[in-house]
């Protein structure tokens, strides 16, 4: 039977010193609540990886398909290994030629709780349990089938239950599961930046100065503070300015990224002056630059984006430039004239981050560095005797360790040093020696004449011009000893090439070309956001546009630049379809979508609004729905709206007609009646006509069921003309072509006294934006 609550097997199939993946460790004691993470797996094929939190680690399964709402499908999910528990939140790309190569987003998690003893559960097969989750709700079993022919892989079907109700889309974002206030014990590890060789363009990516000094976490609760290094070293007394700063903030919850430097006469920070600095013990002129919140206030702010996160951080301090805790600014776009400006000024380098990514610990792509200058960590594993009136040491011999942790050579360096500094290294050296060379292929021959070994567990920074051909260091430079980075951790830090606009995304399965366009300017929503907030709600969506034929405005460069309206398709193909529909004014080829991939086909068409016919393509000649469009004109305030929406509702009722209500994505309100299909569409336009006339009449300095101006202004427009054939009207769940990126969003009836107004953020309802739907 295979051993659960060891990670042995899941590092043995890994390189941590090549993959970004945690490489974790077992949790100890029995959660009270168990977490579990739904990861969308890009590798060689695509798939899903589920996993629930059990005795410490994370039990996981492959879903090929991902999971189903369908209580009548059975997926398969193929029992991996387990992964340690800070595995769910991971997202990054696993390498070429490493197993599971190819990018992990998270696509869901919250809790789980299972029916009864999980362990026996498991031990005979099915697994019943119910998810609270940001996107699945209800109950759900795992039912274990027989191994493979090989016998390796043991497979199980996930499957919905009809118990409890599900819903993998909400119309209103499911709350983050509840986190704990953050205690000073937690270690939080910090995000790290990759090496690339340009800094990335476009609007997407912001910069900030990098900057020369030492990481630190500052958990902040009231006046207690607790400051963490990047290794999870307590340094509050070493730094005991930033704490009094910190603690004269008086943050009633906070837990901040930061570095803190030391800054010469031009405002540069300077680790050698660091290091002096905090060899003798005066610290009341370093500064603690804050570029990231991480807890606020009890909240977990590491799901945020990062625009969000710094914002939250401005409010926090202030976008003070003085004093010993500062606000790090930034740069968005340009990043080419900000890596430039700052080379020219001398500066480190600059840090290039994604706005609107999360934070990740450990090192990924959505922080990048480029360096002015050429700076990393190596491990110190020997040194030279001095020559001449040198005192201490001549020179150290460096190295970094490679993929098979083996330390390799990298050269010496014998500048940077003043007396003091060498006498204190040649102390710490004299604990330290050993008899053998701890390089795996170090200097030989005459090189190695004179060289005294020791452990290399000391690291220093050093600053170099480049690498000669046979990998050695050019002109190095010795800037301090890094008391913060374990020496096993340290790398030899290669360049990656710049990160690009993605040439093409996926959605529903459909590739979405330049989905980095910006669609929506105001909230600077992508083409590839959009597309991804249509397959998220494709599932509700679907009922009120598939199989029927549609209209569509399109606006292939964003809804700030030229739209149409487009009623004649010629893409046809497998996931749009073509209607061929005769009329009085002409044939054409409505589009027809019977899936999510239809949907979102449209997208990448460019669709911004999506305008379903009243009838379904195979009963073209009889609508199953009658539609009143009420359309205020600017004056009327939005109670007056809302009453006559309700008139409308009763005098429907009166004729036994139940109705439904939909914001439009703009100032007005969609009174629906849904209808059995026996009608014609003369006699529903004639309904609708004398309906809406019927009340203009009863109150005509309200209403108006005609559509000239000049007869609307002041009144409402009960518009009755979608009811017509080839009419169309603003589908549930639409986009709108229109600034704050508004969707046409069903409503109840009790819910129209919460509304300010329809089509305007910022309301007491928010629901009604694809900015906030999308997150």
């Amino acid at each position: 039977m295979k051993q659960h609550g060891s990670l042995d097997r899941y590092r043995d199939m890994r390189d941590f010193g090549a993959s970004p993946e945690p490489r974790g460790a077992v949790g100890r004691g029995r959660a009270k609540t168990l977490r579990y993470f739904i990861q969308k797996h890009a590798a060689r094929a695509l798939h899903y990886d589920f996993r629930l939190e059990l005795d410490g680690v994370l039990r996981s399964w492959a879903v090929p398909k991902g999971p189903s709402l369908n209580p009548g499908d059975k997926r398969l999910a193929v029992e991996v290994e387990d992964h340690p528990l800070d595995y769910g939140r991971f997202e990054g790309v696993i390498p070429k030629g490493h197993y599971g190569a190819g990018r992990v987003e998270v696509w869901d998690e919250g809790f789980w709780t299972p029916e009864g003893d999980p362990h026996q559960a498991l031990e005979k097969g099915r697994l019943t349990f119910r998810l609270d989750g940001r996107r699945l709700k209800g109950v759900w079993s795992l039912v274990r089938m027989r191994a493979d022919d090989r016998g390796k892989k043991v497979n199980w079907l996930l499957i919905r239950s009809h118990k409890g109700r599900v819903s993998r889309v909400e119309e209103t974002p499911a709350p983050r599961p509840a986190v704990r206030k953050p205690k000073a014990r937690e270690f939080i590890r910090p995000e790290l930046a990759t090496l690339i060789d340009a800094a990335p363009e476009g609007d997407s990516w912001l910069h900030e100065l990098k900057f020369d000094g030492y990481r630190l976490i500052a958990r902040v609760d009231g006046r207690a503070v607790t400051l963490i290094t990047r290794s999870g070293l307590d340094w509050t007394e070493r730094f005991d300015a930033v704490r009094k700063a910190l603690a004269g903030l008086k943050l009633r919850d906070a837990v901040l990224d930061g570095e803190v430097v030391a800054l010469d006469e031009k405002g540069i920070s300077n680790f050698t002056t660091l290091q002096k600095a905090l060899s003798e013990g005066r610290t009341d002129g370093l500064v603690y630059q804050v570029f990231d919140v991480l807890h606020s206030d009890g909240e977990d702010c590491r799901e945020q984006k990062l625009l969000e996160r710094k914002e939250k951080l401005a409010s926090l301090l202030g976008k003070q430039t003085i004093g010993v805790v500062r606000y790090t600014d930034h740069v968005r776009g340009s990043g080419d004239t900000v890596q430039h400006e700052a080379c020219r000024l001398g500066l480190e380098g600059i840090v290039s981050k994604r706005v609107d990514s999360p934070y990740r610990s450990g090192r990924g792509s959505d922080w990048v560095k480029v360096k002015c200058v050429n700076e990393q960590e190596f491990v110190i594993g020997g040194y030279t005797d001095p020559q001449g009136s040198r005192e201490g040491l001549g020179a150290l011999l460096l190295g970094y360790h490679d993929k098979t942790r083996k330390l390799v050579y990298a050269g010496r360096v014998g500048t940077g040093f003043d007396g003091a500094l060498l006498r204190d290294l040649h102390n710490k050296f004299s604990r330290l020696g050993r008899k053998e060379s701890p390089y795996d292929e170090g200097p030989a021959g005459a090189e190695k004449k004179g060289v005294h070994w020791v452990e290399p567990t000391l690291v220093a920074q050093i600053r170099f011009t480049g690498w000669t051909a046979d990998h050695r260091l050019r002109h190095p430079v010795f800037h301090g000893l890094r008391e913060d980075k374990p020496a096993a951790e340290v790398r030899r830090e290669s360049e990656q090439p710049v990160p690009k606009a993605a040439a093409s995304a996926t959605a529903a399965g459909v590739t979405i070309s330049h989905p980095d366009r910006v669609i929506y300017p105001e909230q600077r929503l992508t083409k590839l956001d959009v597309a991804r907030y249509y397959e998220r709600v494709a599932e509700r969506m679907l009922p009120y546009v598939a199989g029927r034929p549609l209209s569509l405005l399109r606006c292939p460069e964003g809804r700030s630049g030229e739209c149409f309206y487009q009623k004649n398709w010629v893409k046809s193909g497998d996931a749009v379809k073509t209607l061929r529909i005769a009329g009085k004014s002409g044939s054409g080829n409505a589009p027809v979508i019977a899936d999510a991939r239809g949907l979102v086909s449209l997208i990448q068409h460019g669709a911004l609004e999506i305008h379903p016919w009243g009838s379904k393509a195979s009963t073209l000649e009889s609508p199953d729905v009658c539609i009143f469009d009420l359309d205020p004109s600017t004056e009327v305030p939005w109670p007056d709206l809302g009453a006559t929406a309700r008139l409308l509702r009763e005098r429907l009722r009166s004729m036994g007609l139940e109705t439904f209500l939909k914001s439009t994505g703009g100032k007005g309100l969609h009174v629906v009646v849904p209808l059995q299909g026996r009608t014609t569409w003369e006699e529903v336009k004639g309904f609708a006509r004398g309906l809406a006339g019927s009340l203009a009449r009863e109150h005509p300095d309200l209403y108006t069921a005609t559509m000239s101006k000049q007869t609307r202004k002041g009144k409402i427009f009960i518009d009755w003309l979608r009811n017509g054939r080839g009419a169309t009207a603003v589908a549930p769940y639409s986009t709108r072509a229109r600034a704050n990126a508004p969707i046409a969003a069903p409503l109840d009836w009790d819910e129209l006294d919460g509304i300010d107004r329809a089509g305007e953020p910022g309301g007491r309802r928010y629901k009604g934006t694809l900015y906030r739907i999308r997150r």
